[in-house]
């Protein structure tokens, strides 16, 4: 009998779970034309929610967000409530509850936090141009936010109740690892049967079955090391750590690494040679993205800073006389954006027998020979030594990991470290940290179902959906699955640039399609 016994179990937990590819819901007629006329009104909620710089950590904007949600859901009949986030994160979370009489209960997740600095909502405000709605975070996940909250209007304009409970969970702080939040999402999923997930798709629409897990690495040389000898040279140390690791993901296969933060400052070395009397400060730009799905469409300026480094270096080293270090070197914003913008700070030492337009002109063709397709340096010469920040000396940049599971993280950190600790300079005191913060996403065998569910409802309304396996983004689909509960990820609204200092936006003649589909679905989930 024992070979029968795993056979056996498999029967029943199959038995014991919903079919959802069968069991055909016939579609509302009526939702596809409420959704078309509801799209102006989805637009409006789009504009409001994008009105208010939420990044995360932004206190005033976001509780801007959580009052208007908190206004919508109560006119719809919700149950609100507030939850505050762990681990001192900055911003309430929100729970909306809607008590049906049927008896599948669904959670619905979106976040309001964004990546952008204070003043982006201000300074690019929402706008219509063509076929696309323009705004920061409009796509990513404001649109996911709107969209579920506009389904919920539909189904109760059709005064559709056949549901146990639904709960919209709009979190904080998703764009720094939901560390505030992942407890209560996993928590609330377990109370669930089924979780939608409102993160945005792409102008191609997909469910995606599968997330990365999100790593970061840090690289930090102590101020006790600096100046130890005339060859630590703590600044350009970093610049060949990060040309050497540039392409270590191409070694680690379904993995990505992007360096996307740069802090230091240098002032012991000036203590090795003479005064500076010449500042050359370089500006480096670049073209933002999303350092997960997309940093091929981003041009990352603290990467062609590190080859500048190295030009100018090799330039001006030959000239006889001339002395020199870099001073500063700053760039990036948050973690999980390819940055656009990088500063560095050369001071120069010229004494009075060496020719300053042959410097001049040495660092100028190093500057103008840009290693990035794209990005471009820009050079201010200014007598004098640099004007200090008043920063005490610290060396530090982190990276942005993405991997499928935790043994590719493994690899890719060990083989990372490795190239770092690869000194080209005799800098001491290195300190290297990494650690996975959001684990992989990985749709279980009821979500690929659900999935499949979504598409044969999409095609039915003309639409097109395919089955992304995995995207290199991490999101709180991570979290919701580890309770065991089906998940369908990336409901929200096609668009793109997300995270990026290009226009992000989402394409407004999807969105009655969209809203239709994630109604339908709620009604085939409830009614199966």
């Amino acid at each position: 009998m024992r070979p029968i016994i795993p056979w056996i179990c498999s029967l029943l937990t199959v038995l014991s779970c919903p079919v959802w590819s069968q069991n055909h819901v016939p579609r509302d007629p009526e939702i596809l034309k409420l959704a078309e006329l509801e799209t102006s009104q989805v637009l409006a909620s789009l504009k409001e929610l994008t009105r208010h710089d939420s990044g995360t950590g932004q206190a005033q904007g976001m509780l801007k967000v959580v009052e208007w949600i908190e206004q919508f859901g109560q006119q719809l009949g919700a149950q609100t409530e507030r939850i505050q986030p762990s681990a001192n994160v900055v911003g309430p979370n929100i729970a909306l509850k809607f008590k049906g009489q049927g008896k599948r209960n669904i959670l619905m997740i979106a976040h309001m936090d964004t990546v952008y600095p204070a003043g982006t909502a201000a300074a690019r405000a929402f706008r219509l141009e063509g076929s696309r709605a323009i705004a920061p975070g409009i796509a990513d996940d404001k649109g996911g936010i709107a969209l579920f909250m506009h389904a919920m209007k539909l189904l109760k304009q059709r005064d559709f109740k056949d549901f146990g409970q639904i709960t919209l969970l709009f979190t904080s702080d998703e764009e720094r690892g939901s560390l505030g939040s992942r407890d209560l999402i996993r928590r609330r999923a377990q109370e669930h049967d089924v979780v939608l997930s409102g993160e945005p798709t792409a102008v191609e629409e997909a469910i995606v079955l599968g997330t990365s897990g999100v790593a970061g690495l840090s690289v930090r040389m102590s101020s006790s090391g600096f100046g130890v000898s005339q060859e630590s040279r703590p600044i350009e140390e970093l610049a060949d750590m990060m040309l050497r690791t540039r392409e270590v993901s191409a070694q680690v296969p379904e993995t990505r690494m992007n360096w996307t933060i740069a802090k230091a400052e240098d002032t012991r070395r000036i203590d090795r040679m003479p005064k500076p009397d010449m500042t050359a400060t370089f500006r480096v730009q670049g073209r933002a993205s999303h350092a997960g799905v997309n940093p091929h469409l981003g041009v990352n300026a603290l990467t062609e800073a590190a080859d500048l480094i190295r030009r100018v270096g090799s330039n001006v080293s030959p000239i006889p006389g001339l002395a020199w270090h870099w001073r500063y070197w700053h760039g990036g914003v948050v973690t999980n954006i390819i940055p656009n913008e990088s500063t560095l700070v050369m001071e120069l030492s010229t004494g009075s027998q060496v020719d300053r337009s042959e410097i001049v002109k040495a660092i100028t063709s190093a500057a103008e020979k840009t290693w990035l397709n794209g990005s471009k340096v820009q050079i201010d010469f200014k007598e004098g030594p640099f004007q200090s920040t008043g920063s005490a000396p610290t060396v530090f940049a982190s990276a942005d990991m993405r991997v499928p599971d935790e043994l590719a993280y493994e690899r890719l950190a060990t083989r990372t470290r490795e190239l770092l600790n690869a000194k080209k300079f005799t800098t001491d005191s290195v300190q290297i940290q990494s650690g996975l913060g959001f684990p992989a996403y990985n749709a279980n065998a009821e979500g690929r179902q659900l999935a499949e569910l979504a598409r044969t409802i999409y095609a039915d309304m003309g639409g097109r959906l395919i089955l992304w396996p995995r995207t290199y983004g991490g999101t709180d689909a991570a979290w919701a699955a580890q309770s065991g509960k089906p998940v369908v990820e990336s409901l929200g609204l096609p668009g793109g640039n997300y995270h990026s200092s290009d226009e992000e936006f989402v394409l407004i003649d999807r969105i009655p399609k969209r809203l239709a589909l994630v109604t339908e679905l709620i009604r085939s989930i409830s009614l199966r």
